[in-house]
């Protein structure tokens, strides 16, 4: 990582870089003040402005960069930190799990996904901003289906999802899009993925939901972006 504490970092991301976790005790969603961002900025004093939100998708996110991107000064080593893809992958569940036999699409296709991400980077270079991709961490299969299916019909979200580890391999399809863009837009990429999965149960850094790192999850992104070389 660079000595240079003159760096603007802009984070767009969704609620995984917004520090959102699970407070197991109410079972309520909460911003935790020591998250991966907030903690990152406090250490190496980069000035970090954090755009991530709550269930934001990729298509949303563009939407939202274009009408603000004119207002970017990039005069001080800008980097956009882009994190998506949790809620991309995700599906409408009670729809679901009332019509199992049918065939439901996620919010956004994997390729509208690629396509988005792609434009987001082209978009911050034309300003003269650097845009650094992250992968996804991995989600817990079967806390997540029991999540996800709480009070709904679990049968039928399993009838159509086929095997619980079908939702595993989805959201790896969009974490591997990611990886994927990449490559093919020259764009570096903090890999967080790695460090989750080499760990001997990466679920005790996931919440409840089977989706959302926990403190010790959000330990693992720090440690992750603090040897990135920015």
């Amino acid at each position: 990582m660079s000595n240079s504490a003159n760096k603007n970092i802009i984070v767009w991301g969704d609620s995984i870089l917004k520090g959102v976790i699970l407070d197991e005790n109410d079972g309520k969603y909460k911003v935790m003040k020591d998250n991966s961002i907030s903690s990152f900025a406090q250490i190496t004093g980069f000035n970090v402005k954090n755009n991530a939100y709550f269930g934001m998708t990729s298509t949303k996110a563009l939407n939202r960069i274009s009408n603000s991107i004119d207002k970017l000064i990039s005069d001080k080593e800008n980097i956009v930190i882009i994190e998506f893809g949790g809620n991309d992958c995700d599906f409408n569940w009670s729809e679901v799990a009332e019509n199992p036999d049918l065939v439901h699409q996620p919010k956004t296709s994997i390729e509208s996904f690629k396509n988005t991400l792609q434009n987001m980077v082209e978009m911050f270079r034309k300003k003269g901003i650097t845009p650094v991709l992250m992968n996804l961490p991995p989600l817990e299969p079967e806390r997540y289906f029991n999540w996800i299916s709480k009070g709904l019909n679990k049968e039928n979200i399993l009838h159509w999802l086929g095997d619980v580890a079908r939702i595993y391999r989805w959201q790896e399809a969009y974490n591997n899009a990611v990886e994927w863009v990449s490559r093919q837009m020259d764009c570096k990429m903090i890999d967080i993925r790695e460090s989750f999965l080499l760990s001997k149960n990466y679920g005790t850094q996931i919440c409840a939901d089977g989706i959302h790192p926990n403190e010790e999850g959000h330990k693992k992104i720090l440690e992750s972006m603090l040897e990135f070389s920015f």
